[in-house]
């Protein structure tokens, strides 16, 4: 697990509006710029709040990437408290 690679990439996504937008339509290219694992790429393409917490993520920048991704608090929540 690169849970160092996971945090590191949704700080950037809270950074940079360029690359928040090119996690929308790239997320591919996006995520082959970091060291991260298939797992932890298929939870960050698709979103898997819970499942990112799960792995160590720092629930701050999880909020933070939902946001910058366009999702909002509600359902931020929403997904975080999915399969507890």
């Amino acid at each position: 697990m690169s849970l160092y690679q996971v945090n590191k990439l949704l700080r950037d996504i809270n950074r940079s509006a360029e690359l928040a937008g090119r996690c929308q339509t790239a997320p591919d290219a996006v995520l082959q710029e970091y060291d991260l694992t298939p797992e932890e790429r298929a939870a960050v393409k698709g979103w898997q709040v819970r499942t990112l917490y799960d792995m160590g993520a720092n629930p701050l920048l999880l909020l933070v990437y939902s946001m910058a991704t366009g999702k909002d608090l509600p359902t931020y929540v929403k997904a975080l408290n999915e399969n507890r």
